[in-house]
């Protein structure tokens, strides 16, 4: 009777293990067709063994993901997937695909291995790809790249299919040159510190000494009345001690509030006055995520946190991830609204001076059919940077960044590696007033298998040395100083004139961009010389220069004409660039001037002399040839003005009479600013009586 009854109670036993596992199993269906994929996995590794059996919780993510199963073990699960019996076709799909849906990719690797291995992947199309996807995840490229290849060759018919092999094809390729031309400027580190990452944490900003950032994890949410929840978001709070680490324990930012909503993503106004985050709440079975507005108390404290107007949240839709720009002129967020132009796209509203939001506008320019989140804008640099999967990248979300003013943004280019990675990378955060990637902050997922975490980003900038121009301008014949003369900067960029003070001197800020100089005055013959800044210069650097204008002849009698003609040598100057012989447009005006001098004075014989010269570069019989072309150029001109070709007299030099030399002792050193100013054309005006 005793073994009756002990064999009863086994066979009990094992019929309830087997009613709790067809449970378990019939439950994580249920869960995956829901599209709650957290409990679903809870529940189809518990069916598997992975695990014991939880309480079972819905994580909010803002579009993220949570935080693996705390009570297995990883090579038990791996080993768990790659071998169980109970482990189906149909279970290695939708358990990978729960995993997949929230970036396990290492968990999810082996149930796609599985599927693709069985006799029954035909049933499931994409498992290949997914299973190429995870591969590359988890950097194994090299069996990515066959996985999509034997992906490819079983769908040629079928467009939809090959497009994303293909897609994904240009990703691992884009990912290998990106790290082949890894900015080794850029260090790139997890943020150090008791942040208590392991839970999560992402979206920082940074203000005055405090890094604010979201983070899901069992804390008391409110206050000592309400209930403790677990894997909750919400902001929390560290001290930077400096752009890569953080002192002191996170602390939670506290509502007064008895709600223990789903919160985080924030931005805080440039006052410190104004704190934005997103909150999420579930209504008839649909989760959404909206923007609240919180107010800085006289005490320190935040305020009761109220709903933004339908402006900004359209009521079945999600807005998220609110950023400010530094300058407090607009609102940036992301929504899935429509009249968008894909599926989440960045949004923006301008800021009233009392603070007031504006009615958002698409930024239609960066925007593409996939998903754009996470905005920043970087004002000292001028630089758009947000999280896409709508642009060639690395994989997941890839951070881009576009140039130019909020409404008049250039083409997003990709911040490479190692900003970005094979997963994710998204909440960029410069804490920076001058240059972009110093002292920022990334969110990645790109060493961990399920969560993002804080990363601290510096760039090493080179050293910006100074260089600057003083300059003098004077009469020839005087040698006093002209006051008031126009000095035209040419610069790449724009143009722009300043003028000279009373003692004839000028002062300019110069760069690579600035090409030349152009000096005139009422009464005088205007002058252009040449310039070239060093492109490196290993430090402050101040050039000067000394320019003397000729005045313009006044109308004498024939004998004090040509004196007053031949009493100067000082020739009028066409400059050009190496190996040219045309004429740049802003020296027309020295040739008019050239023209009207020699129209100005029927009463004497005027003789032009137009002499072309070269540097130093090449051959002698290459130079006299090129310094012919320069002086025919001019002559040419100077002959379609009216002037007889019979006074005028052309000769090339070519590289034999220099201005300046080419070289500078004692090694020889190249020197361009003195080449440049030996490629041009001299033109002296000599008179006689008729």
């Amino acid at each position: 009777m005793k073994k009756i009854i002990i064999l009863g109670l086994v066979v009990l036993i094992q019929l309830s293990g087997y009613a709790q596992s067809k449970s378990d199993l019939r439950n994580a269906n249920k869960f995956f067709k829901e599209g709650d994929y957290y409990n679903a996995i809870c529940s189809y590794e518990v069916y598997l063994g992975i695990r014991k059996p939880v309480k079972s919780f819905s994580p909010y993510t803002l579009k993220r993901k949570t935080t693996p199963p705390v009570n297995d073990s990883i090579p038990v699960a791996l080993n768990t997937i790659a071998t169980s019996k109970l482990l189906t076709s149909q279970i290695a799909w939708q358990l990978g695909e729960s995993y997949r849906q929230l970036y396990h990719y290492q968990r999810a690797e082996p149930c796609y291995a599985r599927l693709v291995a069985s006799d029954s992947d035909v049933n499931y199309p994409l498992g290949r790809y997914w299973y190429a996807v995870s591969l590359r995840s988890n950097n194994k490229f090299n069996e990515a790249e066959k996985q999509l290849k034997l992906f490819l060759s079983e769908n040629t018919k079928n467009v939809i299919h090959t497009n994303l092999g293909n897609k994904e094809l240009a990703t691992l390729a884009y990912i290998r040159e990106q790290m082949k031309k890894a900015d080794q400027s850029v260090s790139f580190g997890k943020l150090k510190g008791n942040v208590g990452q392991a839970e999560g944490a992402y979206a920082p900003i940074v203000f005055n000494d405090t890094l604010l950032f979201t983070s899901a994890r069992i804390v008391d949410t409110t206050s000592k009345y309400s209930y403790t929840n677990d894997h909750v978001n919400h902001l929390f709070y560290n001290t930077i001690a400096n752009s890569n680490s953080v002192i002191g324990q996170a602390s939670i930012v506290h509502f007064p509030s008895k709600l223990s909503d789903n919160e985080g993503t924030a931005a805080i106004t440039p006052d410190k006055k104004r704190l934005y985050f997103a909150r999420s709440a579930t209504d008839n079975g649909k989760t959404l995520s909206t923007i609240y507005v919180s107010n800085r108390k006289s005490d320190g404290s935040w305020s009761a946190p109220v709903k933004l107007d339908s402006k900004i949240n359209i009521p079945g839709h999600n807005s998220i991830q609110p950023s400010i720009t530094q300058d407090n002129k607009y609102f940036l967020f992301s929504s899935d609204r429509e009249d968008g132009v894909g599926k989440f796209d960045i949004w923006c509203s301008a800021i009233d001076a009392s603070g007031n939001l504006g009615e958002p506008f698409n930024l239609k320019s960066i925007n593409t059919k996939e998903d754009e989140q996470a905005p920043f804008y970087h004002v000292n640099s001028k630089t758009f940077v947000f999280a896409s999967k709508g642009y060639l990248g690395m994989g997941g979300f890839d951070l881009y960044a576009a140039k130019g003013d909020i409404t008049n943004l250039g083409t997003p280019t990709n911040l490479g590696y190692p900003a970005n990675s094979p997963k994710d990378d998204i909440y960029f955060f410069s804490a920076s007033n001058d240059s972009l990637l110093k002292k920022s902050y990334v969110s990645s997922d790109r060493a961990s298998d399920c969560c993002l975490e804080l990363f601290a980003v510096n760039k090493t900038y080179p050293i910006k040395h100074n260089q600057s121009l003083t300059g003098r301008v004077v009469d020839c014949d005087a040698n006093t100083p002209i006051d008031a003369a126009s000095v035209t900067v040419n610069n790449i960029p724009g143009n722009y004139t300043l003028t000279t003070t009373a003692n004839g001197a000028f002062k300019v800020a110069v760069a690579d961009s600035v090409t030349g100089f152009d000096f005139a005055k009422d009464g005088f013959i205007a002058q252009s010389v040449p310039f070239t800044a060093v492109a490196k210069p290993a430090a402050d650097t101040v050039y000067q220069l000394a320019v003397c204008l000729t005045k313009i002849p006044v109308k004498k009698d024939t004998a004090a004409v040509v004196d007053s003609v031949n009493i100067s040598d000082k020739p009028l100057i066409v400059y050009f660039d190496f190996n040219k012989s045309d004429i740049k447009s802003y020296y027309y005006p020295v040739l008019d001037q050239v023209v009207d001098l020699m129209k100005k004075y029927p009463t004497v014989t005027l003789l032009l002399s137009i002499d072309g010269y070269t540097d130093g570069k090449g051959s002698d019989a290459y130079n006299l040839k090129l310094g012919q072309k320069r002086a025919d150029a001019c002559k040419q001109y100077i002959l379609s003005k009216g002037v007889d070709a019979k006074q005028l007299a052309v000769k090339s030099f070519g590289k034999a009479a220099p201005a300046a030399p080419d070289t500078t002792p004692p090694d020889n050193k190249d020197n361009p600013e003195g080449r440049a100013l030996n490629r041009r054309v001299e033109m002296r005006i000599k008179a006689s009586k008729k």
